[in-house]
């Protein structure tokens, strides 16, 4: 039976939940975001969900998918294929399984070639019920790169929707181009909700971003991500909806343009309902006068939310084009990193970050946080170093004792490998026919002044009837020795714990010594002081 837990925040206010007990543990049915049932506290962590879908498995596993009119969603070799059809009315909405909370990014890697006129097709977030999980049209973020929006392949519409009113709609704004893959961000906050557009691959930021302040999505509602073509025309928004002649759901679109007959699609309609059914999808009209229409078949009831409900007419792209997707992300986090637990808040020991703060000039206003040592200085004290250097090469090195920047990408994203940053590292691929005699073979050309090469692994195999000792030399001294067998089975594989290493502006060689053999090397490295 269920029972009921109480949650206290830090001020002693209490929270009464409803709970049901699974092996010992009350689990909320409503809960606030960030309890933990196992350890009956609320906990804030900097991320909270990190969901991708690279489209290696069915799309079933992670979306429930409806289609219609011919518009098809197929998945293979890591890529989603949304093929629009020719079919006036056409629609397919894919719908995360996983759910999702504000703060958070989406982040898709999509394409969509030549755009053709009469298609909407989304990326958004979009606010579910909390008991059913399906989307109830009352809040959303978007981007729509469908011809719809824009025939135009470096232009896209973002919208932007609270309450279940009309979303708002941007005019047509420039993105990089997705005639090729490029990447769409949505990234709603409580206080402001961001689209982003970027190159995909690129060691460069952002090219494109856009913010709204107004009619953002409510940051208290409950997510899933949804993917959706439709072949329909452009948006006209409803201003009112009534029974008319039948009892039939009867809507003001001024100046609509239609005919009777015709298809339309209706969504964020609220306080209206097909007895009972929530208004959604599309509808045959018949035209009542020059600014009403009637949903064929429907039945009135309830009361129309004002500024509520759009319509988009059903029409047939001129040909069948693909919207394509080579991954789709959703990270959400909260804005809080420190964890609070069952709502007390206290600090542990070693959290305090201690400063030294500083007046700057003869003011009483102006101070400063100061450190002690800037790069490429020597340490001194105790120095505030809060911050890493963005490169794609290294920097000058510097003297023994002094104190170094953390290394990042250009992006800021911490490199924390082994041995030296991507940009500076080094493969060699074996020849056809391998080695052949004792002719040096250069793995690394000499890097120049005050650079050495370094040696992290080698992958040797003996091909031929004779065997014979294989030499690494730093230039033409030897520095490592070893033996391959005639004829070997498996490429040998030889990792260096320690680097071998050769003398500044030294070339990086190998050679076998007895001739006539034949060994295949493949090798790799870095490049460093």
């Amino acid at each position: 039976m269920p029972d009921n837990l109480t949650i206290r925040d830090g001020n002693g206010n209490a929270t009464l939940v409803r709970t049901t007990e699974v092996a010992g543990v009350h689990v909320p049915h409503h809960v606030p975001a960030g309890y933990d049932a196992q350890d009956d506290m609320l906990k804030v962590k900097s991320i909270q969900k990190k969901w991708r879908d690279s489209f290696t498995m069915p799309l079933s596993n992670q979306w429930d998918v409806v289609s219609s009119g011919g518009v098809t969603a197929t998945s293979a070799g890591g890529v989603l294929t949304i093929a629009s059809g020719t079919n006036a009315g056409g629609f397919v909405e894919l719908v995360s399984k996983q759910t999702f909370t504000i703060p958070c990014r989406a982040m898709a890697g999509v394409q969509t070639g030549v755009r053709q006129a009469n298609t909407h097709e989304y990326i958004e977030l979009v606010s579910v019920d909390p008991e059913t999980g399906i989307p109830d049209d009352r809040n959303r973020i978007s981007v729509n790169i469908g011809g719809s929006a824009s025939t135009t392949v470096t232009q896209m519409i973002h919208e932007v929707q609270n309450g279940g009113i009309t979303p708002l709609a941007s005019a047509a704004v420039t993105i990089v181009t997705t005639n090729t893959y490029s990447v769409l961000e949505v990234e709603p906050f409580s206080d402001e909700a961001y689209v982003h557009s970027r190159t995909m691959d690129a060691p460069t930021g952002r090219t494109n971003s856009y913010v709204r302040h107004q009619q953002i999505p409510d940051p208290n509602a409950l997510y899933k991500l949804r993917v959706r073509t439709l072949n329909h025309a452009a948006w006209r928004p409803i201003i009112g909806a009534v029974a008319g002649v039948g009892n039939v759901i009867t809507l003001t679109v001024t100046g609509h343009g239609y005919v009777t007959g015709a298809t339309v699609w209706v969504e964020s309609l609220h306080g209206v309902t097909n007895n009972g059914t929530i208004v959604r999808g599309n509808y045959v009209i018949t035209v009542v006068d020059a600014n009403t229409i009637s949903l064929d078949g429907t039945i009135f009831a309830g009361t129309y939310a004002p500024s509520t409900g759009r319509v988009a007419l059903a029409a047939a792209p001129a040909a069948s084009h693909n919207l394509q997707f080579q991954f789709i992300n959703v990270q959400d986090y909260a804005e809080l990193t420190a964890e609070i637990t069952a709502g007390r808040g206290q600090t542990a020991v070693g959290q305090a970050i201690a400063v030294a703060l500083v007046q700057s000039g003869t003011g009483t206003s102006s101070i400063s946080v100061q450190g002690t040592a800037a790069h490429d200085a020597v340490v001194a004290g105790s120095p505030i170093r809060v911050a890493g250097r963005g490169l794609s090469a290294a920097y000058t090195t510097v003297a023994s004792g002094d104190t170094t920047d953390l290394v990042t990408t250009l992006q800021g994203i911490l490199i924390s490998r082994p041995w030296q940053i991507p940009e500076l590292e080094w493969s060699y691929t074996a020849a056809a026919g391998g080695i052949v005699n004792t002719t040096d073979i250069v793995l690394a050309a000499a890097a120049g002044t005050g650079l050495r090469r370094y040696l992290t692994s080698l992958q040797i195999k003996g091909t031929n009837g004779v065997a014979t000792e294989i030499v690494v030399k730093d230039g033409a001294t030897i520095i490592w020795r070893g033996h391959v067998s005639a004829n070997m089975l498996d490429m040998n594989v030889i990792t260096f714990s320690n680097p071998l290493r050769t003398t500044a502006n030294a070339a990086l060689n190998v050679a076998c010594i007895t001739t006539g053999a034949a060994v295949y090397v493949n090798a790799q490295g870095y490049t460093a002081p």
